[in-house]
């Protein structure tokens, strides 16, 4: 059985104690502590396998177990990729949600049409799907308007099963990934919808979730779908909140060329929807990435997360929330499209 690791949870309390916040309950980590009687529901979750190291925060926030006054819920998580999927193994493993986090390799891999049909093919028939950034992006419509060539690619990867297009441009809003260097915890301002069962027991309608170059997302006008919710509103622009730039170089360095711009506020940044039986919950931003408040851009030359030198980014400066902050999100998101009742999601967590 997957629990929580003590020092994430020794990790927690100290921050929130330092931080003079009120404590929130949090799972126990002895066996002994949870209640025998109570029957135990086990959510088998299939996560997306990625070079991005977020990824691996999205498996340690869905290892997880919290108890309800009915029932004990377990979360077990298996690292699937491509071949698990064109396989099978994803429609015949006995999984519950499919998950695909901040990940590239899915837009080659869904070029192919097996592997499109399996995942169609789970969701359809009853399987969750939580995606995040470019898990978005995969199952969306695409783009209105491809103008660069991994636009196109991106188009013939999407599943096409969620009637929103993306606005994620290479030269403006993907700036923020391959700009990035791993210190990407910027947090645009963000409406979430407190109605929502994902959101249920916030007590505000606002989220700081950190931004990374994921889309914004807006109604599609494909026919026969599910109809969109929008769960999570962009109520700022990136290049507001963090000002990138291009460089040009220059002796002895660099010199600004031209601002790296964005449109995505009022955008969604977060929608849930279904396709067949299954239930979906697609977010642009991060939460499996804890955000900080009050920093600033600071813009150098250095090596990127995919090791490139060039002109980069990081956040800096400010006050830096717990690394599980919003990680309810993605728990509560994998157990409602896994069916669970609302009133036995996992806790909403540091709430303020």
């Amino acid at each position: 059985m997957h629990l929580l690791k003590t020092g994430l949870l020794l990790a927690t309390l100290f921050s929130l104690l330092a931080a003079g916040q009120p404590l929130e309950p949090v799972p126990c980590v002895t066996e002994g502590a949870w209640s025998a009687s109570l029957p135990v529901t086990t959510i088998h979750v299939a996560l997306y396998d990625s070079i991005s190291p977020s990824v691996l925060q999205v498996e340690e926030a869905l290892t997880y177990v919290w108890e309800t006054p009915h029932a004990r819920y377990e979360m077990s998580v298996d690292m699937i990729g491509r071949p698990e999927v064109t396989g099978g193994r994803l429609t015949g493993g006995g999984y519950d949600v499919f998950v695909i986090g901040a990940s590239g390799r899915q837009y080659f891999h869904g070029i192919t049409q097996q592997w499109k049909n399996e995942v169609a093919t789970f969701i359809e028939k009853g399987g969750g799907y939580v995606g995040i950034c470019g898990g978005a992006n995969v199952v969306s419509l695409g783009f209105e308007e491809p103008r660069a060539a991994l636009d196109f690619v991106i188009n013939q990867a999407a599943l096409k099963i969620v009637n929103v297009y993306i606005n994620d441009q290479q030269e403006q809003e993907w700036q923020y990934l391959w700009k990035d260097t791993g210190e990407d915890h910027i947090p645009p301002a963000t409406w979430i919808d407190v109605s929502f069962a994902v959101f249920s027991g916030h007590t505000s309608d606002r989220r700081p979730m950190v931004y990374g170059g994921g889309p914004g997302m807006y109604p599609g006008d494909a026919q026969g779908l599910a109809p969109v919710q929008p769960i999570a509103v962009y109520l700022e622009e990136p290049m507001q909140v963090a000002p990138l730039h291009y460089y040009r170089p220059a002796l002895p360095s660099w010199t600004i060329w031209k601002n790296v711009t964005t449109d995505i506020r009022g955008q969604w940044a977060g929608v849930q929807t279904s396709y067949g039986a299954g239930r979906m919950v697609l977010f642009g931003n991060h939460p499996e990435i804890p955000p900080m408040l009050n920093g600033s851009i600071r813009e150098f030359f250095g090596p990127s997360i995919y090791g490139i030198p060039r002109m980069v980014y990081e956040w800096q400066g400010g006050d830096q929330l717990p690394l599980d902050y919003n990680w309810w999100i993605i728990r509560r998101s994998a157990a409602w499209t896994a069916g669970t009742p609302e009133a036995e999601l996992p806790p909403v967590m540091y709430n303020e």
